[in-house]
């Protein structure tokens, strides 16, 4: 056997078994019940893409409180800085204490 096919079988046979433990089995038991462990929150974990239902609700009375999505009118979409502060106290214009002057009487 040539020198070259021999190290080309022997990586291949030490480089198989890796890759069969890189791979994670599918349908595991862990995952199953795991909502982010779906295809696309594994692609794009910050996609909101697949999350709703595609079917409409169920008739009836909609007991769950209505969730007003965040705008930029009510406040729900910021950039992190305050938007009301307080307007800075001006300082008083004579002071609070007025000693007597010492030269002049005070009558």
């Amino acid at each position: 056997m040539k020198p070259f096919v021999r190290y080309l079988a022997l990586a291949l046979l030490l480089a198989g078994p890796s890759w069969s433990v890189a791979q994670p089995l599918s349908g595991s038991g862990a995952d199953a019940g795991n909502p982010y462990n779906s295809p696309i929150k594994r692609a794009s974990p910050n996609s909101r893409q697949g999350t709703q239902s595609i079917t409409p609700s169920a008739p009836g009375v909609n007991t769950a409180p209505t969730v007003r999505p965040p705008t930029l009118e009510n406040g729900g979409i910021r950039n992190g800085y305050p938007t009301r502060q307080q307007a800075p106290v001006p300082p008083p214009d004579t002071p609070r204490f007025n000693p007597p002057d010492r030269g002049t009487p005070t009558r």
